[in-house]
């Protein structure tokens, strides 16, 4: 992917559309653009084989947003993420087409779940410090999707989507996990 992003930038920069001053930024911008599509084209591929294109949206809906803002597990590298982040909606989607579990029942652990996450927030990567105004900004906003989850889970318990409420489900609990493993790194990290 860095070669690529390199290859792209050194052309807009030969097209006189950015300074040599820009060119770390526009390697990087291009890099990460690359990683998700590459991303989004194989969860697609993966949403197709399952049947499953509406919950793929719906997994990201949610997924990304707690991601960004609770924190969780960081790998060392794009291709090990890759392939964990392919195997956890992977397995997320699996579950949900396999499995049933009552909609009652699903919400109650929900609502635990995102609870949960609330209280185990933050999970602090080690690659990048956060200062108290940025924490702030993120527990703000991680409220904010907290409760649009909840709105969602709601909609789905109501129009009795089972399914979705199941995928909402899963996927909190996944990244449940992950933020605990995270918390667990970081701890085992700020040892050494």
């Amino acid at each position: 992917m860095e070669k690529i992003a390199v290859f792209l930038t050194e052309y807009v920069e030969k097209k006189g559309m950015i300074t040599k001053d820009e060119y770390s930024i526009y390697v990087y911008g291009f890099q990460v653009t690359l990683e998700i599509i590459l991303c989004i084209f194989i969860s697609s591929i993966i949403a197709g084989l399952f049947d499953m294109l509406i919950e793929e949206i719906l997994f990201f809906v949610i997924f990304i947003p707690l991601r960004s803002y609770a924190g969780g597990l960081h790998l060392k590298n794009y291709w090990s993420c890759l392939l964990l982040s392919c195997l956890t909606f992977s397995v997320v989607l699996f579950m949900c087409k396999t499995s049933y579990i009552e909609s009652s029942i699903s919400f109650v652990a929900l609502i635990v779940l995102i609870l949960s996450v609330w209280v185990m927030y933050p999970v602090e990567n080690g690659n990048r410090s956060v200062d108290k105004e940025e924490n702030d900004y993120f527990r703000k906003r991680l409220k904010k999707y907290l409760l649009i989850d909840v709105l969602i889970a709601l909609i789905c318990l109501v129009i009795n989507n089972e399914q979705y409420l199941l995928l909402c489900t899963i996927t909190f609990f996944m990244v449940a996990v992950t933020m605990l493993i995270g918390k667990f790194k970081s701890t085992v990290y700020s040892k050494k």
